[in-house]
């Protein structure tokens, strides 16, 4: 039976797509989730700021000593690509990692290097800037950080700082397509619809809904943009890519050089699950993998803290919700409790079921745990995710 190491700023999906498909797993991320942990041989935590893994990653992988066929990487590597590069060197030849090379997450998470990759693939894309000031009306935000909480408007004539860029507004509908891609061409797995916005802020990542609808001419142009920037990258395995839907046509936002949290949504959608497939079409064989048709819509919905609490003890979670905290885990205000899914005939219902389970989730966790009013008392726990 293949055993993996999985590594990502939050392994739960994975972890449960690596055992669906009949593997087994350790894991290094930041929270221990009591799901993860269940799924999990071995479950560590490691430290993780603003988004990205720490230089004591590698040390930490070389002190588990596990025989693994594979290291799977996900998020928290891109705003850090040099701790790829730098666990490619811990891990033993038997133990290879499998997913996009650093060079190719630093292309891709890297603006002037996304604009000159777009250009050459001819994919229309939202302006980009890293220097300079902002244009009145584009946004700003933290180049390498996932999540979209830190993104914000540009204040009139900011410069843009170190570490972060400016991005063109462009107005539409909120999208994310899922993808399979071996170096060379993609399968699309699935195109969501997003609804960003929460507490966490107004571009905060949220809610989605599989199977947004797209006519003949729309799919058509996403698979052939989606292939000429797979080729221009070298993008391998489970990729996916933020887009705005705009008069018909699609305008590219920014490229996941990995595994995104979507995955959730298509675990069916292709033979095997998509962990298998991932694997698979790092290996070369994405000719090899069986698309299975979509049989009902599926949706995600992050809850977020209404303020600083501590989960407390004798939790009764809702079903149909992942990404549990234990017992005693700090969650500050505006930062993921757990993810709520829902499934339906139609994007309305789904969207209705999963702000249900959201108010029943707060609702809850309302009398078992406590707000935190201290800094003091923060230091006591370790914090929960940011978005």
């Amino acid at each position: 039976m293949p055993h993996w190491l999985i590594v990502s700023g939050s392994a739960r999906a994975l972890a449960q797509s690596c055992v669906a498909a009949g593997s087994t797993c350790d894991v290094i991320d930041p929270f221990a989730d009591t799901d993860t942990v269940a799924l999990a041989r071995r479950t560590v935590r490691a430290g993780f700021h603003d988004g990205a893994f720490g230089d004591d990653l590698p040390s930490l992988i070389a002190g588990m000593a596990g025989h693994w066929d594979g290291i799977i990487a996900g998020s928290g590597f891109e705003r850090r690509p040099d701790l790829l590069s730098a666990l490619d060197f811990v891990l033993p030849a038997s133990a290879p990692r499998i997913g996009n090379t650093a060079v190719t997450v630093q292309r891709c998470k890297t603006p002037d290097t996304l604009t000159v990759g777009l250009q050459q693939a001819g994919v229309r894309f939202a302006t980009m800037r890293s220097k300079g000031r902002a244009p009145d009306g584009w946004l700003m935000k933290q180049t390498g950080a996932c999540g979209g909480a830190h993104v914000r408007p540009a204040r009139s004539g900011e410069t843009i700082s170190v570490g972060w860029h400016a991005q063109a507004y462009v107005a539409g509908v909120p999208a994310s397509v899922l993808f399979l891609a071996d170096g060379h061409c993609c399968r699309i797995v699935g195109v969501s619809r997003q609804f960003p916005g929460a507490i966490a802020g107004p571009h905060a990542w949220c809610e989605a809904v599989s199977d947004l609808p797209l006519d003949d001419v729309q799919q058509a142009a996403l698979e052939r943009d989606v292939d000429a920037i797979v080729r221009a990258f070298g993008l391998r395995g489970l990729n996916g890519a933020d887009l705005v839907l705009e008069g018909g046509r699609h305008v590219l936002l920014e490229i996941n050089p990995r595994p995104t949290a979507t995955l959730a949504l298509y675990e069916d959608r292709v033979e095997g699950g998509l962990f298998a497939a991932h694997v698979a079409a790092c290996a070369g064989q994405l000719d090899d993998l069986a698309m299975s048709p979509a049989r009902t819509l599926r949706g995600l919905r992050v809850v977020y803290a209404p303020h600083d609490l501590m989960v407390g003890d004798g939790v009764r979670w809702p079903e149909d919700c992942t990404d549990l905290p234990a017992a005693g885990s700090f969650v500050a205000k505006a930062t993921p409790v757990c993810t709520a899914y829902a499934a339906g005939h139609d994007e309305n219902s789904v969207r209705a079921q999963l702000q249900r389970r959201e108010s029943e989730v707060l609702h809850r966790i309302a009398p078992l745990t406590r707000a935190v009013a201290t800094d003091h008392n923060k230091d006591l726990v370790l914090p929960r995710r940011s978005a």
